[in-house]
Parts: structure tokens; sequence; C-alpha cells
């Protein structure tokens, strides 16, 4: 490629004067490389907006380029373009009243943007990007693939159960990334209920198959000789069956537990989980159920244990992933799991959609944005 015109500079000492063209910077010169910004939460999650040295315009009106129908985005929010032969681009805030965030810092004025910098608007996140066409192409191909492999997984999860003596509720809201959380639930006879919920270490398409065929395993009753009513067995066959030197180094934590509807008892075990809890319905304090086991395929031959506990008419069970609670608040602040706790006692008695309360609690305080981890949440009721 050529230089474009140049401009003339001088340059002289005590006895010559030098003339010498100096060519000028261009955009998008690096093997045909082209400025994106990929919308990460908010109205269109997925799609690409391309702009070069011409200003792209965000707002909420015209002449806006780029139409955000979101209130907290001003008519004229913001613009990006492209300066500069380095993938350089530039954002301005077009004096708007909520701001324009880069990497969490409002902007005064105009910032630079380098590849895989963070865009905030209002409630609208988008990511820069300098890519060749090529490129788009094959990560296009890629959020497709995963795109498949989360509806994959949600198809595996259990219908909700709105009326009896024994109702479910859930959300499952995926991070960016393709995670390992999986849940379900099932009666196993006339008297036993049970439910669960697995973690698998790690994101990425390895994490979500382990996680499927885990689930497969439970859903299909896969376990030689284990007897399903008893959650020590039930973690100790799959600690036997899923070890992680046979498994790409894969663990997972699990919460399992199976009410007997006669005795109104919850036997349980969890396998390096951390505890799910029962909430009595006239707003008492809430029961920590955990025991204190391995992760599953940790360490090959271990003893798992169990406990029981008494299930009072209308008591509620939450059984979460820990994407429920490490959370970052709106004031900066990470979340743990003391944070979620006050939230789990809030939820009306009378709500028949428990776990989407919840969610929609939790997700109010966190910090917008995508989700680091996955987002899982199994609600019992018990009548």
């Amino acid at each position: 490629m050529t230089d474009a015109p140049g401009d003339t500079e001088f340059a002289s000492d005590d006895r010559t004067t030098v003339m010498k063209t100096v060519a000028r910077p261009q955009v998008r010169v690096v093997e045909g490389r082209e400025h994106y910004l990929l919308q990460l939460e908010g109205l269109e999650p997925g799609r690409r907006l391309r702009f070069g040295r011409e200003p792209l315009r965000l707002g909420r009106r015209a002449p806006a380029e780029v139409l955000l129908a979101d209130p907290e985005v001003s008519g004229l929010h913001c613009e990006v373009v492209a300066r500069g032969h380095q993938g350089d681009a530039w954002l301005t805030d077009l004096n708007s009243t909520n701001g324009s965030f880069v990497e969490g810092r409002r902007v005064q004025g105009s910032v630079r943007l380098t590849q895989g910098m963070r865009l905030q608007i209002g409630r609208q996140v988008f990511v820069h990007e300098f890519r060749t066409p090529a490129e788009v192409a094959v990560a296009d191909e890629l959020a497709h693939d995963l795109d498949k492999a989360r509806r994959y997984v949600q198809s595996l999860l259990p219908a909700r159960v709105l009326q009896g003596d024994i109702r479910t509720d859930w959300c499952f809201e995926p991070c960016s990334a393709l995670g390992g959380d999986a849940f379900g639930h099932v009666m196993l006879d006339d008297e036993h209920f049970a439910c669960y919920l697995i973690d698998v270490s790690g994101h990425g398409v390895g994490a979500a198959v382990h996680s499927v065929s885990v689930m497969n395993v439970l859903r299909q009753r896969l376990l030689p000789g284990a007897d399903f009513r008893d959650p020590a067995q039930v973690l100790g066959q799959l600690n036997a069956m899923f070890q992680m030197d046979s498994h790409d180094g894969r663990m997972f934590s699990i919460w399992y537990g199976v009410f007997h509807r006669t005795r109104r008892t919850l036997r349980y075990a969890s396998g390096g989980h951390h505890p799910a809890y029962l909430a009595p319905a006239d707003g008492g304090p809430l029961q920590a159920l955990r025991t204190r086991n391995l992760l599953i395929g940790a360490v090959p031959e271990v003893p798992f244990t169990a406990a029981e506990v008494g299930v009072p008419a209308g008591a509620r069970l939450f059984v979460f992933s820990d994407g429920v609670f490490e959370l970052q608040g709106r004031d900066g602040r990470d979340w743990g799991l003391d944070d979620l706790l006050p939230w789990l006692g809030q939820v009306p008695a009378d709500d028949a959609s428990p776990a989407h309360w919840l969610q929609h609690a939790v997700l109010g305080q966190a910090k917008p944005g995508p989700l680091g981890d996955d987002f899982s949440l199994l609600a019992v009721t018990f009548a």
C-alpha cells in the first residue's frame, strides 16, 4: 500500500535548511481491518456497529445514526470515529445527561478506544473491536455455535411445576461465555421428590459438555448400584464415575436433596458446594443446608455423608450456583454469599414465581453488564 499524500515539514540548523515530505497516517491500513462496536448487553446483544473516519453517533433520537430506545440514553449521547493507523479510535461524549463510560470511568470530552475496551451508555454495553472481515466471520460462527450449545443445555432443564403440594420455579441466565451449570428435579416415586444443582469448574464448551454428561446421568438414573433416594450414595457413585483424571481435569460441585412427602423430611448432601437454604413460610430464620464433602472428581474412594431436616408446611428451598451471589454491586463493591441471604428472606411467601422475583431483585442491585458466571437458581415450595 502506498502512502497517502504528505505534509511538508522544514528542519534547519545553523548552516542548512532541509525540506522533507512526511506521509500522513491512514485509517485501517492493517490487513483490511475495520472498527466495530460489538453489543454485549442491552437491546440487541451480538450486533456489530461498523464505523470509520466519519463519526458514528449513538443516541435516542435522530440525527443519531444508531438509535437506542433506552430512557437512560440522551438524544445525542456520544460518537465514535476512527483515527490514526494502528487500530485507534476515539469516543466523544456529546454532553449526555447520564454520561458515557469507558472501562467503568466516565468520559470527560474525548477518550481513545483500543481493542477490547468496554463502553457503556445507559444500559447498553459495547466492546471495541478492530478486526478483518474473516475474523468477524469466524467470531460470528463461534457465537452461533455457543448459542446453540446454550439452547441445548436449556432444553434439558425441567418443566416448572406450577400446581400441587410440591411446586418449582427456576431461572437460568448463562454468562457471556458458555458456563457449566445444570440443575433438575424429578419425582422418583409417589413419595420421593429429588432436586439437584451442579456447577462444573471453568467455562466454555468443555465445562458445558461435562455438565450435560452429568445431568444426563442424573436424569436417566444411570449410576450403577445407587439408590437415588440416598443423597450420599448418589454423590459417591458420581465421584467414582467422574474422576478428574478421566475427564480432562474437570471437577464439579453439587447439591442433591430428596424430600419425603409423608414424613415431610428433606435428606440432602453437598459436595464442595455452598449451602442451599430452607426458608420457613412465617419469615423465620433461614436454615443453611450443607454437608462437608469434597468436590466430585477430586479424590477417588472417599466417603460422602448426608443430613436430614424437617420441612414445615409452606417452606421454600433455594438451591443456586455461586453466579447468583458473586456479583459486583452498583457501588462497585464485590458481593459475597452474605449479601444474598437477606434477599432470600424477603421473597414474598405468596409469590408464584419466587426464583424470578429473586433474580429481578438481585440483578437490580448488580452493576449493569454481562454476567461473569451463569445465574442458576432453583426454588421449591413445599405446601
